[in-house]
């Protein structure tokens, strides 16, 4: 008589962990993305200033639309996809964050660079607040610690990023935007395949009126 033996069956990982994993990998890189992008212009202001002869307090308007945009959007839309749900005000910052990028890369004059500014603080101020909270949504544990090194990680890597591009490669004052800009168009494209954890809410006109809460991870910025 023949015995059917029972041997042990190597299963891989459930695949609800691993797209979870996958999703939380996304909306951090997602965020170190956003945060890099900001601090991108700073190695390059010198460069634009011999380009286009502006002043010391021009540039200095500069920094203050993208700081008074950033915080409007925080201000104004930091409880926003507790009703919208996450992902679309993550699009959303997304959509406002590439066409920036695509401001950078065909400036002009220093009218562009204003624009330019003036849509990537609003996108980041967006951003901030909603990947924040998905990070928080899709991992209670890892969530925080990616909320607390994203800013300083990702300004540190826009910064230094551009700055080797500016020794090292052709056509400076465009190359970053489009490493950037490729990534925002992808990660724009992947957002559809990422789970949504907020139902939409009732009261979205009543959440843009401004509240003095900013989220922790957005404190740096200010």
């Amino acid at each position: 008589m023949s015995r059917s033996l029972s041997h042990p069956v190597s299963r891989n990982p459930e695949p609800e962990k691993v797209t979870a994993r996958s999703h939380l990998g996304f909306l951090a890189f997602t965020t170190l993305c956003f945060f890099a992008a900001s601090s991108t212009p700073t190695p390059l202001y010198h460069l634009y200033q011999e380009a286009w002869g502006f002043s010391s307090g021009v540039l200095t308007l500069i920094f203050a639309v993208y700081a008074f945009s950033l915080l409007a959007a925080l201000l104004m839309g930091g409880s926003l996809s507790d009703y919208l749900g996450r992902r679309p005000v993550i699009f959303g910052a997304l959509l406002l964050q590439i066409v920036s990028m695509l401001l950078f890369i065909f400036a002009r004059d220093v009218t562009w660079l204003v624009a330019a500014r003036l849509l990537q603080g609003f996108a980041t101020g967006l951003a901030a607040s909603a990947l924040g909270a998905a990070l928080l949504d899709s991992d209670q544990a890892k969530g925080p610690l990616i909320n607390s090194i994203s800013p300083m990680l990702g300004m540190a890597v826009g910064a230094l990023g551009t700055a080797l591009l500016v020794q090292w490669a052709p056509r400076p004052l465009m190359l970053a935007y489009c490493f950037l800009l490729a990534a925002f168009v992808i990660q724009a494209i992947y957002l559809g395949r990422v789970a949504e954890t907020v139902s939409r809410q009732p009261g979205v006109w009543q959440s843009l009126k401004p509240s003095l809460h900013v989220p922790q991870q957005a404190r740096r910025m200010l």
